[in-house]
């Protein structure tokens, strides 16, 4: 079912719960990504994976025309911090990499849609070919290996643990972690 972008701008926004910018831009991103590589949205994109650069509002349009999702491992967050993403279609090996080629940003007070709208997609999006290598761990569906941390003893899954001194340890027990067990 093909869609207009501001129908798809209308779904990212009740699911994201406020128009923004990063809404307009994800959009807009998500869906040239899409064109880029001649998939239709709204078909079983089984073999896309998506590289978000940000976790910020573009995060949830990408979810919304794209269908995918990280707990799916069709998502990957890589925390550059930029609005930028990348589409890897692992039937054929393509990719393409999308950014903001704008440097304005809509000032206070403007309608956001009227003013992202002033841009065409090849004046607001630089897409460029790319290569991505997904190693098997890093795919969809279910885990590939499996590992015990010696230290706490949690899972480990997907190559994630870290072989040291002989030791099979977990990130959080050699410090790498953003919690703090209380009263241990």
């Amino acid at each position: 079912m093909e869609t207009t972008w501001q129908q798809d701008l209308e779904r990212a926004i009740a699911y994201h719960g406020h128009l923004c910018g990063g809404q307009i831009l994800g959009v807009r991103m998500a869906r040239a990504g899409l064109r880029w590589l001649g998939l239709e949205q709204g078909t079983d994109l089984k073999d896309l994976v998506v590289f978000l650069e940000s976790d910020r509002c573009i995060a949830d349009a990408v979810y919304v025309i794209t269908g995918l999702t990280l707990g799916r491992r069709r998502v990957k967050l890589m925390p550059y911090g930029k609005t930028a993403m990348s589409f890897l279609d692992l039937a054929t090996g393509r990719a393409c990499r999308l950014t903001v080629k704008v440097k304005d940003r809509a000032p206070k007070g403007v309608d956001l849609v009227d003013f992202w709208s002033g841009y065409s997609d090849d004046e607001l999006l630089d897409c460029r070919a790319v290569e991505i290598k997904l190693p098997p761990e890093e795919g969809p569906g279910k885990p590939v290996f499996v590992a015990r941390c010696d230290q706490c003893g949690d899972e480990i899954i997907d190559r994630r643990e870290v072989l040291r001194e002989g030791r099979t340890l977990c990130r959080a027990c050699l410090g790498d972690c953003y919690y703090r067990v209380i009263g241990a």
